[in-house]
């Protein structure tokens, strides 16, 4: 890990300028990952994380105890934030609600204290939240399929974008499967974006009906990868680049050049010390696309 932050008096961790309380608390058993260095991660990975999660809301997987002990996702502004966590008020539908979002460092910092291990942001930014700034394919494998199967769909997927005029990003999610996501423009509305994907999700299972899938039903899904098309809707979210997982090892979720894809073995082979070391190879950011249109019919 990182060259450790100074403590405060009373044994607490200052990571860029946020105290860490118990910093000693492990929140992987495996791994023997504590609270504090999660702290220093998310402090030197914040160049990198924050362009895809600031002012986006963000729904938050939170394990004070550590990943082992109860978790919960939280979403709504409550008790206990710091003064760089802020709320922003929207109307959906006929109803006002409060989300949590933040803009800088500090404030992805006090997310960690708070016990905040997991980000998940929406697609789209607070100041233009009708339009979103992405289009997110999340291919789930069934769990009897080998790894060589999401790589191959990732590849199809790639394709079937480019044939429509579109360059997409590749990540491995820290879980099973992978991300394949086109950056938007901000011009297209939620429901063109979400059809569109829809429909090039059951296009692909149609012509592959042995190989994919485009619906959430598990009878539905044996034997196949799911291609999931429904993070792409107001109030829907998915995991951060570069966020830590709750799970063994915390791996994280790491976007990847495409040149990489043939090698990888897992989606949650990486772990902190690695993405640190890619950081420092200057491996952390794929050059992505611009913001790019949906395509008319």
């Amino acid at each position: 890990m990182t060259a450790k932050a100074p403590k405060a008096a009373s044994g607490a961790l200052v990571v860029a300028g946020v105290t860490i309380t118990h910093p000693e608390r492990v929140i992987s058993e495996i791994g023997h990952v504590t609270k504090g260095e999660l702290a220093e991660y998310y402090a030197a990975v914040a160049p990198a994380l924050l362009p895809g999660i600031a002012r986006h809301p963000v729904s938050l997987l939170r394990c004070p105890t550590g990943i082992d002990g109860d978790c919960f996702y939280q979403r709504n502004p409550g008790q206990g934030l710091g003064p760089d966590v802020h709320a922003f008020p929207f109307e959906h539908q006929g109803k006002s609600f409060k989300y949590l979002y933040i803009e800088d460092q500090k404030g992805l910092l006090e997310l960690v204290q708070m016990g905040a291990i997991e980000l998940h942001p929406w697609g789209a930014a607070i100041d233009a939240i009708d339009h979103p700034d992405r289009l997110i394919f999340d291919l789930d494998p069934a769990p009897e399929l080998p790894f060589d199967a999401v790589k191959a769909a990732a590849l199809a997927l790639r394709a079937q974008l480019a044939e429509r005029g579109l360059t997409a990003g590749l990540k491995c999610t820290g879980g099973k499967g992978l991300h394949v996501t086109v950056p938007l423009a901000k011009q297209d509305a939620w429901p063109a974006v979400k059809e569109f994907a829809r429909g090039l999700a059951e296009e692909m299972a149609a012509e592959s009906p042995k190989l994919y899938v485009a619906t959430m039903a598990k009878a539905k899904r044996v034997g196949k990868v799911f291609i999931d098309y429904l993070r792409n809707d107001y109030t829907a979210t998915a995991i951060a680049d570069y966020s830590v997982r709750a799970r063994p090892g915390a791996p994280v979720a790491v976007p990847l050049a495409w040149s990489e894809l043939d090698g990888l073995q897992s989606a949650d082979q990486f772990r902190l010390d690695d993405v640190l070391a890619r950081i420092g190879a200057r491996r952390s950011r794929p050059k992505p696309a611009r913001g790019q249109r949906i395509p008319s019919k």
